[in-house]
């Protein structure tokens, strides 16, 4: 396999011909996975970057990070995923990857002078992982100089994009990478402590992230010092309510911490799902989130417990790769293609929502639609048509599609046998009615179609 990132284009597209050869004869990438080589060109500009975290441990973070960076790299994209859990980093065994024998640890003390020189080809073209294995105990816990420079690296990559495998728990470092992102997903499962840490370490990320502007901002943090002097004893309960009482006393600063609070917007992804009940869990938790931390939070989907994500642990492959085609890979698969929307419309995006802690305007003709529900996917959109006072007529007139009633019905044996056929009809109506999360619905009213097991399960 090869070991370090190639610095020329002519050396680049021999080395992934040569990788392309040396792969394991055994591993069958799917279609999807396009193993083009030599790789697209980078877009111009620093790498987009995600970064996987969560509050407890064992939820399926790094099993989520491997298959999400193989989905990205199944695009066409240029994509390296890095281990930084440096006190447990595993995700070389999750990628089939032999036991680098160079890590990050040999960058953080000086040994390796380059990132890039760490990148290693895993079986799945176009995705190469930085290890965080065999960390130093003091590695665990890089000094602020070396996490600047690690950071520096991480955005001089020459790649498209970069994948943060982020250690469990709110550390101060862990929150620094997650907050270098801008992609953030928050992985947990649905069990009462999960929740609780999930929800804990946003909070810590969210208060991170404001206590960084207030420490950059002369003006920010003359007006928390005025806060915290005319209000003794205070305390912080959430973002909207800090940000309410500097607009009161110096509105240029309450500026700067809503831009930062509007940037936040993390996704939760809900993994391991066991009983049908528990698909309410990630709905009910963006609206509580939201309510009680005064950000923006997208729900990213739910993943049920599923036997071919353990059969490909044990192959030393991600899920996306071994069984591509089986219900979590396809979930991740559509988190991945809505995450790579262009960057460019999210601020549009984030702007035409309203923060929980403004006021909506009374005037808007724009009427709020039903909060997000995967569970019943048919039923939800067919809410969404009657909140907004459309009449299925009207619907079937502007989009031209003849079956939305049995698309709202869910009566699966009316609706086209084929998927792509389908998911376009879903795509086309629920933009059509707003839904900003239309990709993610599609993929849960897909789930729902009778379909063959898959080999593992």
């Amino acid at each position: 396999m090869a070991s370090s990132w190639p610095t020329s284009a002519r050396s680049r597209q021999g080395k992934c011909s040569e990788s392309a050869r040396g792969a394991d004869p055994a591993v069958r990438p799917d279609s999807r996975l396009r193993p083009h080589f030599p790789p697209p060109e980078r877009s111009v500009g620093a790498p987009r970057i995600w970064a996987v975290g969560g509050g407890k441990g064992g939820v399926g973070k790094s099993v989520v990070a491997a298959s999400l960076a193989a989905a990205v790299s199944g695009t066409g994209r240029r994509c390296v995923v890095i281990d930084v859990d440096l006190g447990g980093a595993n995700l070389h065994t999750l990628l089939g990857v032999s036991r680098p024998t160079r890590t990050l640890s040999h960058l953080l003390t000086g040994e390796v002078a380059s990132l890039a020189e760490l990148m290693v080809q895993t079986s799945v073209p176009g995705l190469w992982l930085v290890s965080g294995n065999e960390a130093l105990l003091d590695m665990a816990n890089p000094k602020h100089g070396q996490k600047e420079m690690l950071f520096r690296q991480i955005q001089g990559l020459d790649v498209d994009d970069v994948l943060l495998d982020l250690g469990a728990g709110p550390a101060f470092n862990v929150l620094d990478f997650f907050l270098l992102a801008g992609r953030r997903l928050v992985v947990t499962t649905p069990e009462p402590t999960a929740i609780e840490n999930a929800e804990h370490f946003l909070k810590a990320a969210l208060y991170r992230s404001l206590q960084l502007v207030t420490q950059r901002s002369p003006e920010v943090r003359a007006a928390i010092l005025r806060l915290r002097k005319d209000r003794r004893g205070w305390r912080v309960r959430s973002a909207g309510e800090l940000i309410a009482l500097v607009r009161a006393i110096d509105p240029p600063a309450a500026k700067l911490l809503e831009e930062r609070a509007q940037a936040f917007a993390p996704v939760l992804l809900v993994n391991q799902l066991r009983t049908a009940e528990q698909r309410c869990v990630g709905p009910e938790l963006v609206a509580s989130w939201r309510d009680r931390l005064g950000v923006q939070v997208a729900f990213g989907g739910s993943i049920d417990v599923e036997p071919s994500v353990s059969a490909a642990v044990a192959q030393r492959q991600s899920a996306f790769q071994a069984f591509p085609h089986c219900r979590f890979s396809r979930s991740i698969d559509a988190l991945a293609q809505c995450l790579l929307r262009d960057e460019a419309d999210v601020p549009r995006e984030r702007a035409a929502r309203s923060l929980p802690w403004k006021l909506a305007d009374a005037a808007s003709p724009q009427r709020a639609l039903p909060p997000l529900d995967l569970a019943e996917p048919g039923a939800y959109l067919r809410r969404c048509r009657e909140q907004l006072g459309l009449s299925l007529g009207e619907m079937v007139e502007r989009t031209r599609i003849r079956v939305l009633d049995h698309i709202e019905s869910e009566r699966f044996e009316l609706l086209p046998r084929a998927e792509p056929y389908l998911k376009n009809y879903l795509l086309t109506y629920a933009r059509e009615l707003g839904v900003e999360e239309s990709a993610w619905l599609a993929a849960a009213y897909l789930e729902r179609l009778p379909h063959a097991p898959s080999p593992a399960s």
